[in-house]
């Protein structure tokens, strides 16, 4: 079947056509659809640190009258319980109702995400956080969840008339830098290295490979890294991907670990810090691809203070086009909500590539672009 093709998709395909020099700017929407079922997305992470943030918090008697206050009714009869608990050293009864707990406070409502993240950070410490973020990215996703993926993936090239594999976003992501040449760097916010491991996988697949020359197209061969540093311009070239994790690198348990300069940005103060210092690797790096290359923003929330800013940094200094990843509703209250969005990023120098067909269609049309076509 058929789909028109997204608002504004023509001027796309003409950059890409034309050979510009495309960067793209990913966020956690890119591991949407994950194997088993796992929401990968900011709010699922926030509200996974901050459950156990407070599970700590309980059992020692930190958590004031004034926290307990904004929690859910149910919540607050459980603190009382917890503390009658306590005073009984009834420990097993102690953990069964911070298990309950853990299901039963209304994070979303009553926390916004920068809260959230700092009251983790202040109350476990950077070391427990960072575990605990590995065991959220990695636990339940081990290497041959992602082989497994990807090998569906491949399948669904060949036989489109399948429906759409676990970790589509992800491939067609990977997929669109194999294919096109003028891919120069990858900016990310995630942690993972789910991205680097989807090229590897299907840079060294023969089916893949395969298919890729049956349509007189070409598999970069390409080596992606895991950049926690800003590299200049010299280090561009086309046997390498630089991937920028700006907000900080989380390898898997049993790789060698993330760079020396890693930083993990999670909480306010990290934030402020890194927006107050102009120079820093992270605001240099960005503020240097968003002036000077067409770029592509998938998976990213623009709600982001800190991706507001950057854009006001540039808005009419870029020399090239950047492109919004945004998707429709069915709903109709939702499509004009939709429509104001979109008009509020226009405004702010980005051409939104709007598709009312869903992110599913989207991401099968980015992985489907060619570099250099123009006859």
């Amino acid at each position: 079947m058929e789909y028109a093709k997204p608002l504004n998709w023509e001027k796309l395909e003409d950059d890409f056509k034309n050979e510009r020099s495309v960067v793209l700017f990913l966020g956690t929407g890119i591991d949407f659809g994950a194997p088993h079922g796992i929401d990968y997305s900011w709010d699922s992470l926030l509200n996974h640190l901050l459950k156990y943030a407070v599970m700590q918090m309980l059992p020692s008697d930190n958590l004031g009258k004034q926290v307990a206050s904004e929690m859910s009714s149910s919540a607050k009869k459980l603190c009382e319980k917890l503390t009658d608990d306590k005073n009984q050293n009834d420990e097993n009864r102690l953990k069964e109702k911070v298990s309950e707990l853990k299901e039963q406070i209304d994070f979303d409502s009553q926390f916004p995400r920068d809260v959230k993240s700092t009251i983790v950070k202040q109350t476990m410490g950077n070391e427990a956080y960072v575990k605990l973020i590995q065991d959220f990215l990695y636990g339940k996703m081990g290497k041959n969840d992602i082989i497994e993926a990807g090998e569906k993936y491949v399948g669904w090239l060949n036989d489109k008339a399948k429906s759409k594999p676990d970790f589509f976003s992800l491939f067609s992501v990977a997929d669109m830098v194999l294919r096109n040449h003028n891919i120069r760097a990858v900016v990310t916010q995630n942690y993972d290295q789910f991205l680097c491991e989807a090229i590897c996988f299907l840079q060294n697949n023969t089916e893949y490979n395969n298919f890729v020359m049956a349509r007189n197209q070409q598999v970069r061969q390409i080596i992606p890294n895991t950049i926690c540093e800003w590299k200049g311009q010299s280090d561009f070239n086309y046997k390498h991907l630089n991937i920028y994790h700006v907000h900080g690198f989380i390898p898997r348990y049993d790789e060698i670990q993330a760079p020396k300069d890693n930083k993990i940005v999670l909480s306010l103060d990290e934030f402020y810090e890194d927006s107050r210092n102009v120079y820093s690797w992270q605001i240099a790096s960005q503020l240097h691809f968003l002036s000077q290359y067409t770029c592509i923003f998938c998976g990213l929330s623009l709600d982001d203070y800190t991706n507001q800013r950057l854009l006001h940094y540039v808005k009419g200094k870029h020399h090239g086009n950047l492109y919004y990843i945004a998707a429709g509703h069915n709903d109709e209250k939702k499509r004009i909500k939709d429509s104001v969005k979109n008009k509020f990023h226009e405004n702010n120098g980005l051409t939104v590539l709007y598709d009312e067909q869903g992110y599913g269609h989207i991401y099968q049309l980015l992985g489907e672009l060619r570099y250099g076509t123009r006859k």
